[in-house]
């Protein structure tokens, strides 16, 4: 016979709510506790949400109408873009998931327990600790702490990531085995004003931008909701966690949006930035159980029990489903229904927390490899469902056309099982790719002394980007092959017996006092953090400097892959270092557009993947069409090019790939 326990739930979110309704309409009195006094359910401090079938499902099994007000409030996403920069990297297909936010989906559950008898809500009551063995909860409360026997009850504890009830009971069974990892970054939200528009966004998809985890979409009411990611450690931390709403900060905010999700800048005003250093920034964990059901008296349920984090759009929809998972194992009228329910659900939980670990490792990382071989196994799936073959169809079940209640295990499985295989082979494939084209800086050993050349004249020479990499290597071989040397140095330091012009590139005055008087110019100049087109820039500003005093022989290192140089790269390379290098490959370009269009005497050198070795003086160049290479090659070797071309007629108007012998 089917027992009619009565049931206390801990925690009024839209998880407890679900389970309180689900479980009252079986039979059940049901009492709810909840910390806040008050709970806010203004979508304006709010944030975005997607409801699922799963949690569409749990919505439908309590009354329909609730699922139909959601439908009239909410939006369908049609589809998800996945943007890195400009470029749009994937577009994943959706149409059954409704946007909304998690403050209205939680108002309608609350409306619908207020007026349901079968359930007591207590508000003002935060729990502060249980019994395991006197089977006792103890809350906090306004009037002081507040014991509560629950013997005769069953507990679901839906206290959410930081609950409680997981603590006290790790604490008191050292055999349970509860692992919580913050997702080391926190989310905060900018929301547009109504009916704004950006040209390039579909308002009917969703928008990830991959370069700080920025996410957008829209709300019903025409407005826009843009998360910023504040990850911990970034440089852009601290402003996107302040409080203070100072133009500096509203100015700062602008250029973080426009560098990282430049498409969604037309959306957002300056009071839209201003408004957002007054709300709250919200965080979380990864939390994984190995057990869920404790002695058919306590249940950890939602957050509390399998927390995950944002990107898998499972966090509710998860919740939701164990309510109504847990109300079947109630109805089939078992003794034990929170161990039945555990027994079923672990399977599903274990995969769902292997998909959310991986995405949190992947919000936090600040490592390009890492970032480059996600995208590359995103790529080989979406081949793959092109020439009809196995893929991971990972969101396709979750959130796509298809998706509907698959479980976890299978819907998440087989992406489990093809990460584990291509994901070590493709972060191989992106760190070979970065070192061949020098982009990866993980090591920087000292330049050896170079080798003088002394076959030319001695020259004036002005480098650009002379005190770190190829350009100090350009400073040093010059200087050894007797040449008289002027930098730019903002700090008023050089390399060496050169010449010092104190002052930014990008300053015109300092730029034509720099190439004053000069014979040449050599212009290596490395990417700046923060800055979209630091080379373009610097370049454009020497070259009217140029103009302006009269000197012609310009040379220009940029790198192999750019300007039609990209079929002189090995073909896994062609194909991947669009995709892992867009923002320095487009700034590339962009400064090969200026020195063409330059009218100077110019050349340009695209070294292939950059190291500090010693020169060999073996290295090899050739023009656009003059077929592959794929050799690395030291910074001392393209020094050594740049000065040979110098005095080399046949180099003016050339654009040469360079790589080691």
């Amino acid at each position: 016979m089917r027992e009619n326990t009565p049931i206390i739930i801990v925690g009024a979110g839209p998880v407890g709510l679900a389970a309180a309704l689900l479980l009252a309409d079986g039979g059940h009195r049901v009492t709810v506790y909840e910390a806040a006094e008050e709970m806010d359910l203004r979508s304006d401090n709010s944030y975005p949400i997607g409801v699922n079938p799963r949690g569409q499902e749990a919505l439908r099994r309590i009354d329909p109408a609730l699922l139909e007000a959601l439908r009239s409030q909410g939006e369908v996403v049609k589809a998800f873009q996945i943007h890195k920069g400009r470029r749009r990297i994937a577009r994943l297909e959706s149409g059954t998931l409704i946007a909304t936010t998690r403050a209205f989906l939680n108002q309608i559950l609350m409306e619908r327990v207020r007026s349901t008898d079968a359930i007591d809500y207590v508000p003002g009551h935060r729990l502060e600790s249980l019994s395991v063995t006197d089977r006792t909860l103890t809350f906090a409360t306004s009037k002081g702490e507040v014991s509560v026997d629950a013997a005769d009850a069953r507990v679901l504890a839906a206290d959410g990531v930081w609950s409680k009830a997981r603590g006290a009971l790790a604490e008191q069974m050292p055999s349970f085995d509860a692992r919580v990892e913050d997702w080391g970054v926190q989310f905060r939200v900018v929301f547009s004003h109504p009916g704004a528009e950006a040209p390039d966004l579909d308002p009917a998809d969703h928008h990830i931008f991959t370069s700080k985890g920025i996410y957008t979409a829209t709300l019903s009411d025409g407005r826009w909701c843009v998360v910023l990611t504040a990850i911990h450690g970034d440089e852009a931390e601290a402003l996107l966690l302040s409080k203070d709403g100072s133009d500096a900060h509203v100015r700062a905010l602008r250029a973080h949006v426009q560098e990282h999700a430049a498409l969604t800048a037309p959306l957002l005003s300056e009071e839209d930035y201003r408004a957002f250093f007054g709300r709250k920034p919200f965080a979380g964990a990864v939390v994984r159980c190995d057990r869920i059901a404790f002695e058919e008296w306590l249940l950890l349920l939602g957050d509390a029990a399998h927390s995950v984090v944002p990107p898998t759009g499972e966090g509710v929809n998860s919740g939701l489903e164990d309510a109504f998972l847990l109300a079947e194992c109630d109805a089939r009228g078992s003794a034990t229904w929170f161990a039945d329910f555990e027994a079923a659900r672990l399977p599903d939980l274990a995969a769902l927390g292997a998909y959310a670990t991986v995405l949190k490792d992947n919000l936090r990382s600040t490592d390009p490899v890492r970032s480059g071989a996600d995208v590359v196994v995103r790529i080989v799936d979406s081949v793959a469902a092109r020439l009809h073959l196995p893929r991971a169809r990972v969101e396709d079940r979750l959130f796509g056309h298809d998706a509907g209640l698959t479980t976890y295990r299978d819907a998440i499985g087989p992406w489990i099982r093809q990460r584990r295989v291509l994901f070590p082979v493709a972060k191989g494939v992106v760190g070979g790719a970065r070192r061949a084209l020098g982009t990866d800086r993980t090591t920087r050993a000292a330049h050896a002394a170079p080798v003088a050349r002394t076959d030319g004249p001695a020259r004036k020479i002005t480098v650009v980007g002379g005190s770190r990499g190829t350009g100090r290597a350009v400073v040093e071989a010059a200087l050894a092959a007797n040449h008289d040397v002027t930098v730019v140095s903002r700090s008023g330091t050089g390399v060496g017996a050169v010449h010092v012009v104190t002052g930014d590139a990008t300053d015109p005055d300092v730029a034509r006092r720099a190439v004053a008087g000069a014979d040449a110019v050599i212009v290596c100049v490395r990417g700046v953090k923060g800055a979209t087109r630091p080379r373009t820039e610097v370049t454009r500003v020497m070259v009217d400097a140029m103009r302006h005093e009269g000197v012609r022989r310009l040379l220009v290192q940029t790198s192999l892959g750019v300007g039609g140089s990209e079929k002189q790269l090995p073909v896994p390379l062609r194909q991947i270092a669009p995709i892992i290098l867009a923002k320095p490959l487009a700034d590339h370009d962009a400064q090969d557009d200026v020195v063409r269009a330059s009218g100077l005497d110019w050349t340009i050198v695209r070294p292939a993947g950059l190291t500090d070795r010693p020169a060999t003086h073996r290295w090899r160049a050739r023009s656009d069409d003059g077929g592959t290479l794929g050799g690395r090659v030291s910074r001392a070797d393209v020094a050594d090019c740049l000065l040979s071309c110098l005095d080399d007629p046949s180099s003016v108007g050339a654009q040469l790939g360079v790589s080691g012998p």
